[in-house]
């Protein structure tokens, strides 16, 4: 049963969300907020598993961060009229799971949530198409595979086993990929190797040459106060991803 959160400051679409989600099995909706400080009362009374909030003039990137920091195993889906790819960009550097737009018929949003909770990831690809072309990185058939195994959630035991491998060779694997892609950690490689996964520069994954990705070049803050560097979005509507 997904234990679901919601926050809305619109009365109408309080009742529609209640409605909506009253009559779906496997779904159990926990009262919804309808302002800031009862949604973390309610949070700090629950524990769900995914938080869908209604973004409007009270929700900035301070109250999402706070969310994240606060509740990281709670997964966060925001519900918007619009979204830019640099909104997406940023969503991903906070931790979000996924950008729902509010003009989505009812059963994609149920979707929606439901691959949220699967653990997969929820960003349209028109959000991204704009971050296709970059500076190309090439990587072993090796490194190839690896990428690979990560995007698809597996963790270092498994991903050895699957290369028969040690995770020792894992770990250098990864740190050499780190490096490659200037990517902090494994959830931006994973998305890294989402967003290229149909479009590689050179055919054949399989070849012993191996395979060339593009990486989004220059990577520039999306705000004033960031320093660290962007990660990779991926270019699919929904895509599984390492926890």
């Amino acid at each position: 049963m997904i234990a679901l959160m919601v926050y809305t400051g619109e009365p109408l679409n309080l009742i529609a969300l209640d409605l909506l989600f009253r009559g779906i099995e496997g779904i159990s909706l926990l009262p919804i907020a309808s302002d800031l400080s009862s949604l973390f009362a309610r949070l700090a009374a629950e524990n769900p598993d995914v938080i869908l909030v209604s973004v409007d003039g009270n929700v900035g990137w301070t109250v999402l961060e706070r969310l994240r920091r606060e509740y990281p195993d709670s997964r966060l889906v925001l519900w918007m009229h619009d979204a830019t790819p640099e909104i997406a960009y940023q969503a991903i550097e906070s931790g979000i799971r996924g950008i729902l737009r509010k003009n989505l018929p009812p059963d994609m949003i149920v979707k929606c949530v439901r691959k949220i909770y699967e653990g997969e990831m929820w960003f349209e690809k028109a959000l991204t198409q704009s971050f296709i072309n970059g500076r190309p990185v090439k990587v072993s058939r090796r490194e190839s595979e690896l990428i690979t195994l990560v995007a698809q959630g597996l963790k270092n035991k498994e991903i050895a086993t699957a290369m028969d491998v040690t995770e020792g060779t894992v770990k250098v694997y990864l740190s050499r990929l780190f490096s490659k892609f200037d990517a902090r950690d494994r959830f931006e490689l994973a998305l890294i190797g989402l967003r290229n996964s149909n479009n590689r520069i050179e055919q054949g994954d399989n070849a012993m040459h191996g395979s060339t990705y593009r990486v989004p070049s220059p990577r520039n803050p999306l705000t004033p106060s960031a320093k660290k560097a962007q990660p990779e979005s991926p270019r699919v509507l929904f895509a599984r991803t390492a926890h």
